[in-house]
């Protein structure tokens, strides 16, 4: 690893952190309305149903639910690309917060598609590890190739679809909530390959989703209401643990949405011709020149013999 990696990823770091503190307001309502939103789903589903105005609350609550939960959403990644839009002057690019969470509804509808196509494959995961078996030789069927052994392997590329690639693919996307549909695709594009990205993603996938799971594999045991205790304190270490790591993901992303940016812009200052002679941009009254070191006596073709 060179210094100069090593100084990128440190600039990255700290832009994450900044832009997480100021966004902090944001992120406390993400932690504290996402929990209430909760709360109130489940208030709505024990409304009655026996008159006119109850059945409309049953059919307003979700929509209302909804549109709060995409403004938070909105308003966390504005508030996480606003020192990036405020630097480069781009705020005439910016979309309202209204419309910046109306667009977060097409990628759910994506996010949505992908999961009931991933929810297909794995109802067919059984028979596509008994097909693949036997397409393999008496010996692999019976040690390597096994259908346990096969199905393992889909089961895990199922996950992985599911929970890595299909989340660090649709997070850059949310960055439609300040810009709109006008997205930046090129850094867009960058934040993909960036592989910065990719471990950042797997992280808040363990910790939020893999580790909470771990809590509830254990035995419950003890009195009533010590296992009652239990639970609650797993189901809140387990909502903070998941709520903590989306924010944490989504700053991370926005991070190398922004960055990557003002990076290729740094990188763009100037030209380079063939034996790496750079052009500077002109500045003030002056022109271009390019600097290039005289010949030595004897060297030239004009020389002296």
């Amino acid at each position: 690893m060179n210094a100069g990696w090593l100084s990128l990823t440190q600039q990255l770091a700290g832009d994450w952190a900044q832009r997480l503190w100021r966004a902090r307001g944001w992120c406390t309502t993400q932690v504290v309305g996402l929990a209430l939103l909760f709360v109130a789903g489940i208030g709505w589903t024990r409304i009655a149903e026996k008159h006119w105005w109850q059945v409309l609350f049953t059919l307003l609550i979700p929509v209302l639910l909804l549109a709060l939960f995409l403004l938070m959403q909105a308003g966390t990644v504005w508030a996480l690309v606003r020192r990036q839009t405020a630097k480069e002057g781009a705020d005439s690019r910016r979309v309202s917060i209204a419309w910046g969470a109306a667009t977060l509804l097409l990628w759910i509808v994506v996010a949505w598609a992908a999961w009931w196509m991933l929810d297909k494959f794995d109802d067919q995961i059984t028979l596509w590890a008994g097909y693949l078996n036997s397409r393999f030789g008496a010996g692999a069927r019976a040690k390597i190739a096994t259908e346990e052994h096969i199905a393992w392997l889909l089961n895990y590329v199922e996950r992985t679809l599911r929970w890595v690639i299909l989340p660090g693919l649709l997070m850059p996307l949310m960055g439609s909530a300040a810009w709109g549909l006008r997205l930046p695709w090129r850094r867009v594009l960058r934040a993909w390959l960036n592989w910065r990205w990719w471990p950042g993603v797997l992280g808040a996938v363990l910790i939020g989703v893999a580790w909470p799971v771990s809590f509830f594999a254990v035995e419950p045991h003890g009195s009533v209401t010590a296992q009652v205790w239990r639970v609650a304190l797993k189901l809140l270490g387990a909502y903070l643990l998941a709520i903590l790591s989306w924010v944490a993901v989504l700053a991370w992303g926005m991070t190398l949405l922004c960055s990557d940016g003002a990076k290729r812009r740094d990188e763009d200052s100037g030209d380079l011709l063939g034996a790496g002679v750079r052009v500077d941009r002109p500045s003030g009254g002056k022109s271009n020149a390019v600097s290039l070191p005289l010949p030595e006596n004897g060297e030239g073709g004009g020389g002296n013999a």
